[in-house]
C-alpha cells in the first residue's frame, strides 16, 4: 500500500531494497540494508540515528543532498519547519512506518524546483534505531506537472 503513493522510480527502487531487507519484519535492520543494493541512490541518501539523548543526528549525508538542501543538509535534515526532517522522523520513529512527500525544494537551480522526500524506518524488535532518508529534488523538466502546480499555489 505505502509503494502506491511513491512517485519516482528512485523511491520505489529504494522502497523495495528496503522491502525485502525486511523480508518477514516490520523494518530491515542496519546490518541487513545494504547500500550496494541500491548504490546509484547513494548521493541522496541520508542516515540519521534516532537513538541519541539529543534527538535526531545525521551520520551519513549524499553528496547530492548539498544541491537539495544548499551547503549543510545535515542542519536542514533536523530542521522541525522542514517536511519531511525532525517531526517526519519522529513520526517514522514513533510508528515504525515509512513516511514520504513532496514539498518545494530550498535551492533551486532551475526556477522551481520540487523535492521529493521518503523516509524509511531500521531498527530491530520492533525498535527504531535509525531512520534512511531519500531526497531528490526534480525542476519542472522532470517533476510530475501536479506537483509543481501544487507547490506554486501553496
Amino acid at each position: 500500500m505505502f509503494r502506491a503513493q511513491l512517485l519516482l522510480e528512485e523511491q520505489r527502487r529504494l522502497f523495495d531494497v528496503w522491502n525485502s531487507a525486511a523480508g518477514c519484519s516490520a523494518m530491515p535492520t542496519r546490518e541487513s540494508f545494504q547500500p550496494r543494493a541500491f548504490g546509484p541512490l547513494l548521493p541522496f541518501i541520508s542516515l540519521i540515528e534516532t537513538k541519541a539523548l539529543e534527538g535526531p543526528r545525521v551520520r551519513v549525508a549524499g553528496s547530492a543532498l548539498r544541491d537539495v538542501f544548499g551547503d549543510d543538509p545535515r542542519l536542514c535534515l533536523v530542521q522541525s519547519e522542514l517536511p519531511g526532517s525532525a517531526e517526519t522522523i519522529q513520526r517514522v520513529v514513533r510508528e515504525r512506518k515509512p513516511s514520504c512527500g513532496v514539498a518545494p525544494a530550498e535551492v533551486g537551480v532551475h526556477g522551481h524546483s520540487v523535492r521529493f522526500w521518503m523516509r524509511l524506518p531500521l531498527g530491530r524488535d520492533e525498535d527504531v534505531e535509525a531512520v534512511i532518508g531519500l531526497d531528490i529534488a526534480l525542476s519542472g523538466a522532470r517533476a510530475p506537472n501536479w506537483a509543481l502546480q501544487r507547490m506554486l499555489t501553496a
